[in-house]
């Protein structure tokens, strides 16, 4: 073979050899996109199924875009070992019965929140015993930063039971961090002490006491009305704590909880309504706790600044009352001459009047009910004497601008009496 020849066939042979190398380049090529794209979808599978088996727990559906979301339960979970509340999940919430009425009335998210604080106290001697919340910042920002205490002091207000949140709010602590778009709130509780103990056996004695002479068997409308008069009966006016908390607020003694009314027979109003609320649920009767502003109309000394005042709204065979068992307690006045006020209570007709004048009425009547003649006394050898006056109860919300949060919160909440 001649030189030329040989250098043709070895020119045409690279030729062909680079032609196969580049046809066999483009097929590893393809290959790899096909190995890279079923890579990619076996991932995402397994993904999926480690996700779940993460949160075995999981309230239902969240939408995860990404290996974030992963770290960030993975994060929480060394900080949480209770219940974990996913706040943008859209799940729904166990149903409870309806005398829990604030329950009842939140939307589906606040009610997993409000479970997470009962599921905390239930199990407060739990050792280390953590909740924990979870929602998007962007969701934070629209509820607010202190949005759950609105919750918690809703949850608060539906238990009466739990008197000692009230009396000690700091045993419950909070924390929270952020991982990138998500924040997470911590929860735990200080464990149960031998004073709580002793209180609390003491307040269920009281309330097995209190109805052991009420037939529970009875209309539900009779029940409310024995509950009534029977704790206006018990309890008296803490003249002596209303007289502090003009100096000081002091909304954490006993006196504003249903202890206070029920062991002590002692509150001001805020005792009054916790104790007639969780007598009523007891009773199976829905009730809840109204605040705003009470005063008598006539009494200008009664309308100087604020006069921050609790009463109830009970739910009857589906129709809501206002009741204010408080300003019903006609007590005995060491200003008065006792034999007028037993005088006054012989007057049994116009003396239930009185102790009924403000009991089951209508929201418009509580926002301006007038003094009628069915509360005037007319005692021989004194002037007449009406024992109420024109008065007004308007609920605290957020349209008149002198509510605090979290009373707007819950007030916004209870349906009107129509």
């Amino acid at each position: 073979m001649s030189r030329n020849e040989y250098n043709l066939s070895i020119a045409e042979y690279r030729d062909e050899t680079g032609n196969d190398m580049h046809n066999y380049c483009s097929a590893r090529k393809i290959f790899a996109v096909i190995l890279s794209v079923a890579i990619c979808i076996i991932f995402i599978f397994a993904y999926h199924d480690e996700l779940n088996a993460m949160n075995p727990d999981e309230y239902g559906y969240i939408s995860i875009e990404s290996q974030l979301y992963s770290d960030l339960v993975f994060t929480a979970s060394s900080y949480i070992n209770g219940q974990c509340v996913y706040y943008d999940d859209i799940s729904l919430p166990p149903e409870k019965d309806n005398v829990h009425v604030i329950y009842n009335l939140l939307n589906d998210a606040d009610k997993k929140v409000y479970d997470m604080f009962q599921d905390l106290v239930e199990h407060r001697d739990g050792e280390n015993y953590t909740n924990g919340i979870i929602i998007t910042t962007h969701q934070l920002d629209q509820l607010g930063s202190d949005y759950f205490w609105n919750i918690y002091d809703a949850f608060v207000y539906d238990h009466p039971e739990y008197f000692f949140l009230i009396t000690n709010p700091e045993m419950i602590h909070c924390r929270s961090f952020s991982i990138a778009n998500y924040k997470v709130f911590i929860y735990m509780m200080d464990a149960e002490n031998l004073v709580e103990s002793d209180q609390i056996a003491a307040f269920n004695s009281a309330t097995d006491e209190f109805f052991s002479d009420i037939n529970l068997s009875l209309p539900k409308e009779d029940v409310e009305l024995a509950i009534h008069d029977k704790l206006i009966s018990l309890v008296n006016y803490d003249y002596g704590l209303l007289d502090e908390m003009k100096t000081d607020c002091l909304v954490h003694d006993i006196g504003h909880t249903a202890y206070g009314a029920l062991v002590n027979k002692s509150a001001v109003c805020s005792g009054y309504c916790f104790a007639f609320e969780y007598l009523c649920q007891v009773a199976g009767i829905p009730c809840c706790i109204l605040t705003g502003d009470a005063e008598y109309i006539s009494d200008e000394s009664s309308r100087q600044g604020t006069n921050g005042h609790s009463w109830n709204a009970v739910n009857l065979d589906g129709i809501w009352y206002e009741v204010d068992a408080t300003w019903n307690d006609y007590e005995y006045d060491e200003s008065m001459d006792y034999s007028i006020y037993e005088a006054l209570r012989n007057e049994s007709e116009t003396f239930d009047n009185v102790i009924h004048h403000f009991y089951n009425k209508t929201t418009d009547e509580m926002e301006y009910l007038m003094a009628t003649d069915d509360t005037l006394f007319d005692l021989a050898g004194y002037l007449p004497f009406n024992a109420k006056k024109d008065s007004s109860h308007i609920r605290y919300t957020t349209m008149n601008g002198d509510a605090d949060d979290r009373d707007a919160f819950r007030n916004r909440l209870i349906p009107l009496a129509l």
